[in-house]
């Protein structure tokens, strides 16, 4: 297989991000292809295997058999992508939201790639420009390679504009959503704890968050201390925290709550709150506070 291969793919699927790990796996969650070219004798530093190499990666661009990553990429883009996908999954953010062999998040059934150029071959790294054309458009692409485990795997995928400028390597993309994540992860320790309704005003509410391997999870929430919801998600910047739950997912109307909150001054979370339930006279809509292990009764503040 030369240049300008056309690969034809299926239309059934829809976004799918670089951090979904996919493919066509062993039990050992391996992806399993075959060798570029037999190995006997040939020069892997050449100009011509590297071109050989790079159709045997985008040969097996398929959406039914998934992201090769696990195959193509260097350990290090691997080690890097796992971390993040990790961090992704605990605090809500996605860090990329499309696939890099296709260029985009879906697929054009005339779908092609061209390697124009191989450049900058040593004994460890090779630069590979590429044009990869999505649904009629460029898009222009760096492969960084590098040598490892005795072949060529690719260590970044760094993009081009049309103006020939560079917008952004996917490498650095990671690294600074693994350190920007990270931060919030670390900051979102200080919302862990019970918080309790403070006021008069307001219903008597009551949230225990914990920080779990997926990130910031409600563990309580209660009304009155005996009226709960089932089904509460959680998200939180670091600065900010925003909580959606239901008593029941499959029928809102039998009770709602959304928070919206900010740590203020004094360490209070302060902000606006909807809350629903069928034991409430009638949805609140409006301001709350709770504080840190504190809970007001409205016979008396107990701690």
């Amino acid at each position: 297989m030369r240049n300008n291969v056309i690969i034809k793919v299926t239309m059934g699927m829809l976004m799918f991000c670089l951090w979904t790990a996919c493919g066509n796996k062993t039990k050992n969650n391996e992806v399993v292809v075959a060798d570029s070219v037999a190995t006997t004798g040939v020069d892997k530093h050449s100009e011509s295997y590297i071109r050989q190499r790079i159709d045997t990666i985008y040969s097996h661009v398929d959406l039914r058999l998934g992201n090769l990553d696990s195959a193509f990429c260097t350990q290090r883009y691997c080690a890097l992508q796992e971390k993040a996908m990790q961090l992704s999954e605990a605090t809500g953010f996605i860090f990329l939201d499309y696939d890099h062999w296709i260029m985009g998040q879906d697929v054009s059934p005339e779908w092609t790639y061209d390697t124009e150029k191989i450049d900058n071959i040593t004994d460890s790294t090779a630069v590979v420009e590429m044009d990869i054309r999505n649904f009629s458009k460029h898009n222009y692409v760096l492969l960084e390679l590098k040598f490892e485990r005795g072949d060529w795997y690719v260590d970044d995928f760094v993009s081009y504009g049309d103006d020939g400028q560079k917008q952004y390597s996917e490498l650095k993309v990671m690294e600074d959503f693994i350190r920007e994540n990270e931060e919030i992860h670390e900051k979102g320790m200080v919302f862990t704890g019970y918080w309790g309704w403070v006021y008069n005003d307001g219903p008597e509410l009551l949230l225990r968050l914990v920080m779990t391997d997926k990130g910031l999870e409600c563990t309580e929430c209660t009304i009155y201390r005996l009226h709960g919801y089932d089904h509460v998600k959680v998200n939180s910047d670091g600065t900010e925290l925003c909580l959606n739950g239901f008593t029941d997912v499959d029928d809102p109307s039998k009770g709602e709550i959304r928070l919206k909150l900010k740590l203020d001054d004094i360490g209070d979370l302060t902000g606006e709150c909807y809350v629903d339930h069928r034991y409430l006279k009638e949805p609140y809509e409006g301001s709350i506070t709770l504080r840190k292990d504190f809970f007001y009764y409205r016979d008396m503040p107990k701690r």
